[in-house]
């Protein structure tokens, strides 16, 4: 968690790095840092298990999953590739 904090700081234009600032901002509201770790854990772990139970998808072969890594940014809806303001807020 801290150093998504320090990496956003350092490299505030970056892909997802509107990430540190609500951090900082849950921290300073009084959020554990645990569950902040507990959540980030958990969001880390679904999105891997998904994209192994899609590989493993028998309808899916070598070719189609090749370099598929640089395409993840590129289907932001917003078109700025996860930066900043990238998320627009629904309630």
């Amino acid at each position: 968690m801290n150093q998504v904090i320090a990496q956003a700081r350092q490299r505030p234009d970056d892909p997802l790095a509107d990430s540190g600032p609500a951090l900082e901002r849950l921290l300073a509201l009084g959020a554990d840092p645990r569950d902040i770790c507990l959540l980030m854990r958990n969001t880390a772990y679904e999105s891997v298990f998904s994209t192994l139970y899609a590989l493993g998808d028998p309808g899916v072969d070598d070719n189609e999953v090749f370099m598929l890594h640089e395409d993840l940014l590129s289907a932001d809806p917003s078109g700025m590739e996860g930066r900043p303001g990238s998320v627009s807020w629904v309630e």
